[in-house]
Protein backbone atom coordinates (compact mmCIF):
# COMPACT_ATOMS: atom_id res chain seq x y z
CA UNK A 1 0.00 0.00 0.00
CA UNK A 2 1.50 3.52 -0.92
CA UNK A 3 1.40 6.61 0.93
CA UNK A 4 -0.81 9.31 -0.78
CA UNK A 5 1.26 11.92 -2.44
CA UNK A 6 2.34 14.53 0.24
CA UNK A 7 1.45 13.05 2.86
CA UNK A 8 3.73 11.16 5.95
CA UNK A 9 3.99 7.91 6.34
CA UNK A 10 1.63 6.20 9.03
CA UNK A 11 3.75 5.37 11.96
CA UNK A 12 2.30 2.60 14.20
CA UNK A 13 1.25 3.03 17.69
CA UNK A 14 3.26 0.05 18.42
CA UNK A 15 3.93 -0.77 22.46
CA UNK A 16 7.34 0.52 22.37
CA UNK A 17 6.14 3.63 20.76
CA UNK A 18 3.07 4.06 23.46
CA UNK A 19 5.40 3.51 26.11
CA UNK A 20 7.66 6.59 24.89
CA UNK A 21 5.15 9.29 24.43
CA UNK A 22 3.69 8.02 27.48
CA UNK A 23 6.79 8.70 29.47
CA UNK A 24 6.95 12.13 27.35
CA UNK A 25 3.36 13.53 28.32
CA UNK A 26 4.46 12.42 31.97
CA UNK A 27 7.83 14.49 31.39
CA UNK A 28 5.84 17.59 30.23
CA UNK A 29 3.13 17.23 33.12
CA UNK A 30 6.12 17.01 35.42
CA UNK A 31 7.70 20.12 34.36
CA UNK A 32 4.19 21.66 34.93
CA UNK A 33 3.62 20.33 38.18
CA UNK A 34 7.22 21.11 39.58
CA UNK A 35 7.61 24.76 38.24
CA UNK A 36 4.43 25.56 40.05
CA UNK A 37 5.21 24.13 43.26
CA UNK A 38 8.98 23.20 43.41
CA UNK A 39 10.27 19.55 43.96
CA UNK A 40 9.42 19.37 47.66
CA UNK A 41 6.22 20.19 47.27
CA UNK A 42 5.03 18.50 43.94
CA UNK A 43 3.68 14.88 44.84
CA UNK A 44 3.78 12.08 41.63
CA UNK A 45 -0.05 12.13 42.50
CA UNK A 46 -0.46 15.62 40.92
CA UNK A 47 1.70 14.71 38.20
CA UNK A 48 -0.46 11.72 37.09
CA UNK A 49 -3.41 14.03 37.65
CA UNK A 50 -2.04 16.51 35.35
CA UNK A 51 -1.14 13.95 32.54
CA UNK A 52 -4.28 12.15 32.93
CA UNK A 53 -3.17 9.03 33.87
CA UNK A 54 -3.09 6.78 36.97
CA UNK A 55 -0.33 7.12 39.51
CA UNK A 56 0.83 3.32 38.15
CA UNK A 57 1.74 5.01 35.26
CA UNK A 58 4.18 6.66 36.85
CA UNK A 59 5.83 4.47 38.50
CA UNK A 60 5.71 2.02 35.26
CA UNK A 61 8.16 4.94 34.26
CA UNK A 62 10.13 6.42 36.95
CA UNK A 63 11.29 4.50 40.08
CA UNK A 64 10.83 7.14 42.33
CA UNK A 65 9.96 11.54 42.43
CA UNK A 66 14.01 11.96 42.21
CA UNK A 67 14.05 9.82 39.08
CA UNK A 68 11.12 12.03 37.71
CA UNK A 69 13.13 14.82 38.12
CA UNK A 70 16.14 13.74 37.43
CA UNK A 71 14.78 12.38 33.94
CA UNK A 72 13.22 15.78 33.34
CA UNK A 73 16.46 17.43 33.93
CA UNK A 74 18.05 14.99 31.42
CA UNK A 75 15.32 15.50 29.06
CA UNK A 76 15.76 19.41 29.09
CA UNK A 77 19.38 19.11 28.79
CA UNK A 78 19.44 17.34 25.74
CA UNK A 79 17.31 19.52 24.01
CA UNK A 80 19.22 22.14 24.51
CA UNK A 81 22.02 20.78 23.20
CA UNK A 82 19.74 19.29 20.28
CA UNK A 83 18.83 23.29 19.09
CA UNK A 84 22.82 24.07 19.76
CA UNK A 85 23.94 21.55 17.10
CA UNK A 86 21.22 22.16 14.83
CA UNK A 87 22.23 25.46 15.19
CA UNK A 88 26.27 24.71 14.47
CA UNK A 89 25.36 22.47 11.91
CA UNK A 90 23.01 24.89 9.65
CA UNK A 91 25.88 28.16 9.12
CA UNK A 92 28.60 28.16 8.44
CA UNK A 93 31.81 27.58 11.07
CA UNK A 94 33.14 30.89 11.07
CA UNK A 95 33.36 32.32 13.99
CA UNK A 96 31.87 35.78 12.65
CA UNK A 97 28.58 34.02 11.48
CA UNK A 98 28.13 31.64 15.05
CA UNK A 99 28.34 34.22 17.04
CA UNK A 100 24.98 36.12 16.78
CA UNK A 101 23.30 32.98 15.93
CA UNK A 102 24.29 31.42 19.07
CA UNK A 103 23.95 34.76 21.37
CA UNK A 104 20.56 34.98 20.77
CA UNK A 105 19.65 31.63 21.18
CA UNK A 106 21.24 31.74 24.48
CA UNK A 107 18.58 34.72 25.31
CA UNK A 108 15.68 32.10 24.59
CA UNK A 109 13.42 30.70 27.73
CA UNK A 110 15.58 27.24 26.56
CA UNK A 111 18.33 28.30 28.20
CA UNK A 112 17.52 31.25 30.96
CA UNK A 113 14.44 29.85 32.44
CA UNK A 114 14.73 31.45 36.80
CA UNK A 115 12.22 28.90 37.78
CA UNK A 116 14.10 25.72 36.55
CA UNK A 117 16.80 27.43 37.83
CA UNK A 118 15.41 27.34 41.23
CA UNK A 119 13.91 23.96 41.12
CA UNK A 120 17.44 23.00 39.86
CA UNK A 121 19.69 24.65 42.79
CA UNK A 122 16.21 23.18 45.67
CA UNK A 123 17.10 19.54 43.95
CA UNK A 124 21.20 20.18 44.41
CA UNK A 125 20.37 21.09 47.83
CA UNK A 126 18.61 18.01 48.50
CA UNK A 127 20.59 15.90 47.24
CA UNK A 128 23.28 16.80 49.42
CA UNK A 129 21.29 15.13 52.45
CA UNK A 130 20.54 11.91 50.44
CA UNK A 131 23.02 10.33 49.48
CA UNK A 132 21.38 8.11 47.10
CA UNK A 133 20.20 10.82 45.15
CA UNK A 134 23.39 12.75 45.21
CA UNK A 135 25.42 9.93 43.40
CA UNK A 136 22.13 9.84 40.59
CA UNK A 137 22.57 13.60 40.20
CA UNK A 138 26.62 13.24 40.09
CA UNK A 139 25.99 10.82 37.52
CA UNK A 140 23.53 12.89 35.45
CA UNK A 141 26.20 15.90 35.39
CA UNK A 142 29.06 13.43 33.89
CA UNK A 143 26.63 12.65 31.24
CA UNK A 144 26.09 16.40 30.38
CA UNK A 145 29.35 17.16 30.50
CA UNK A 146 30.41 14.19 28.21
CA UNK A 147 28.04 15.27 25.59
CA UNK A 148 28.61 18.91 26.13
CA UNK A 149 32.49 17.72 25.46
CA UNK A 150 31.30 15.78 22.42
CA UNK A 151 29.76 18.64 20.86
CA UNK A 152 32.83 20.66 21.60
CA UNK A 153 34.82 18.12 20.04
CA UNK A 154 32.73 18.09 16.74
CA UNK A 155 32.60 21.81 16.07
CA UNK A 156 36.72 21.77 16.72
CA UNK A 157 36.81 18.68 13.92
CA UNK A 158 34.44 21.08 11.69
CA UNK A 159 36.28 24.24 11.83
CA UNK A 160 39.76 22.31 11.44
CA UNK A 161 41.59 23.80 14.95
CA UNK A 162 42.99 22.35 17.93
CA UNK A 163 41.56 24.06 21.14
CA UNK A 164 43.63 25.64 23.51
CA UNK A 165 42.72 23.52 26.37
CA UNK A 166 41.11 20.39 27.05
CA UNK A 167 37.77 19.61 25.65
CA UNK A 168 36.88 18.25 28.76
CA UNK A 169 37.51 21.60 30.50
CA UNK A 170 36.23 23.43 28.27
CA UNK A 171 32.97 21.85 28.90
CA UNK A 172 33.63 21.67 32.60
CA UNK A 173 33.92 25.88 32.44
CA UNK A 174 31.20 26.10 29.89
CA UNK A 175 28.81 24.73 31.92
CA UNK A 176 30.09 26.44 35.50
CA UNK A 177 30.08 29.65 34.16
CA UNK A 178 26.09 29.88 32.71
CA UNK A 179 25.44 27.86 36.00
CA UNK A 180 27.18 30.53 38.53
CA UNK A 181 25.35 33.17 35.69
CA UNK A 182 21.74 31.38 36.24
CA UNK A 183 22.13 31.66 40.04
CA UNK A 184 23.76 35.68 40.00
CA UNK A 185 20.23 36.06 37.80
CA UNK A 186 18.42 34.59 41.24
CA UNK A 187 20.50 37.06 43.45
CA UNK A 188 20.11 40.32 41.01
CA UNK A 189 18.76 40.01 37.63
CA UNK A 190 21.24 42.95 36.42
CA UNK A 191 23.52 41.13 37.44
CA UNK A 192 23.18 39.39 34.24
CA UNK A 193 23.17 41.94 30.99
CA UNK A 194 23.01 40.99 27.34
CA UNK A 195 26.52 42.44 27.50
CA UNK A 196 27.47 39.64 30.15
CA UNK A 197 26.25 36.83 28.01
CA UNK A 198 27.90 37.91 24.95
CA UNK A 199 31.04 38.59 27.00
CA UNK A 200 30.94 34.56 28.35
CA UNK A 201 30.34 33.71 24.84
CA UNK A 202 33.45 35.64 23.39
CA UNK A 203 35.61 33.84 26.50
CA UNK A 204 34.10 30.59 25.22
CA UNK A 205 34.62 30.86 21.35
CA UNK A 206 38.31 32.10 22.21
CA UNK A 207 39.02 29.00 24.16
CA UNK A 208 38.58 26.88 21.01
CA UNK A 209 41.17 28.46 18.94
CA UNK A 210 44.46 27.59 19.56
CA UNK A 211 46.59 30.99 20.21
Amino acid sequence: MTTPRGTAPFEALTPDRRRAMTRQHLLEAAAIVFARNGFHGATLDEVSATAGFTKGAVYSNFKSKDDLFLALLEDRTERQLAVVSDVLEAGGHAAAEQFPLVSQLFRGELFWDDDFAMLYLEFVLYARRHPDAQEKLAGSARRTRAMVQELIDAECTALGVTPKYASADIAAMSLALFGGLGLDRLVDPRSVSSETLDATLTFLFEALVEA
